[in-house]
């Protein structure tokens, strides 16, 4: 909270767009091509724009995204190096390694959220199911016999689909894959009987009847899945959890420099073309605002952590 109060004290306090002649660096612990970088590059040219000042993508792949987040927290406390923070390296990580490279609580600063790709739950043509309750009452009489597609271990995905059996205490076989798309083909095909996925991923293949979607997860529907259900109107509000952005900064970052980059960040949030490109790719744009990205991530790390905990994950 302090820091928070101070943050907004001197983003008032000085111009928040002041120009800077110095390159910016924006980090992406993921390969090109993913979800995560499509979102890095859009921010990236929003926030050059917001500051007339260039603003460099730089992937640092490796690791489930632990290389580049620790390139982050390494990173000199300038203001001229930041990284896009995602799920996996920042709130789930933690809990299935002893041994973490970085802190993400102790060496990152928590600047803004970006965007979130929300999930759903579907099925196979092949299941005999067309709502969440019919899946459990399969599940329920014979327990262990249907599947689920684990894209990555310690995935939101895969960490949704180990809430969902616990809370419902139902039994089903985790099926693990190297990566999203295959786990998809092989559901769309009937090797596998579910699986939690993007609903930008699933929405085209629910519209040409390839497979069937029962729930979102969230607390609304989804436009672009309006007549399918959301978790909290099913009464499984416990269910909640998205594949989502930020942007983080080396922990020793001066609050000065924090505070003309959040101002660019948000600015670059809010206008027309960022929004109308972060639809394009399926997410929605959160932009929390200072100090709140911070307890979204700690109410996330407490969320993963007790998942993962009663589940008892383990890395591959």
């Amino acid at each position: 909270m302090l820091f928070r109060r101070t943050l907004l004290a001197a983003s008032l306090a000085t111009p928040a767009l002041a120009q800077d002649s110095r390159p910016l660096k924006l980090i992406v612990p993921f390969p090109p091509g993913a979800g995560t970088d499509a979102t890095a590059r859009i921010v990236a040219e929003g926030l050059a724009l917001q500051l007339h000042q260039p603003v460099v993508v730089e992937n640092i792949s490796g690791a489930n995204g632990l290389i580049g987040t620790q390139a982050m927290a390494r990173a000199a406390p300038d203001g001229t190096t930041m990284g896009i923070a995602a799920p996996g390296p920042m709130a789930i990580a933690q809990f299935l390694f002893p041994q973490m490279p970085y802190d993400p609580e102790r060496d990152l600063l928590p600047l803004i959220g970006v965007n979130e790709g929300r999930l759903a739950l579907c099925v196979a043509n092949h299941v005999q199911a067309r709502t969440v309750e019919e899946l459990l009452a399969l599940l329920r009489a014979q327990p262990g016999r249907l599947n689920a597609a684990n894209p990555t271990t310690g995935s939101v995905h895969h960490l949704l689909a180990e809430m969902f059996r616990l809370e419902e205490r139902v039994r089903f076989e985790l099926i693990p894959y190297r990566g999203g798309a295959a786990a998809m083909n092989d559901l769309v095909a009937g090797h596998v009987d579910m699986m939690f996925n993007g609903v930008s991923t699933i929405e085209p293949l629910q519209r040409d009847g390839r497979l069937r979607t029962l729930m979102v997860v969230g607390s609304t529907r989804h436009p672009q899945l309006p007549e399918v259900p959301c978790s909290a109107e099913l009464g499984k509000a416990y269910l909640s959890g998205s594949q989502w952005h930020g942007i983080v900064l080396p922990r020793a970052t001066p609050v000065p420099v924090a505070a003309r980059l959040h101002a660019g960040f948000a600015a670059a949030l809010k206008t027309p073309e960022v929004i109308e490109k972060m639809t394009r790719i399926g997410t929605e744009v959160t932009g929390e605002g200072l100090g709140d990205f911070g307890a979204f991530l700690a109410a996330e790390r407490q969320r993963w952590g007790q998942v993962i905990r009663a589940a008892d994950v383990k890395p591959d």
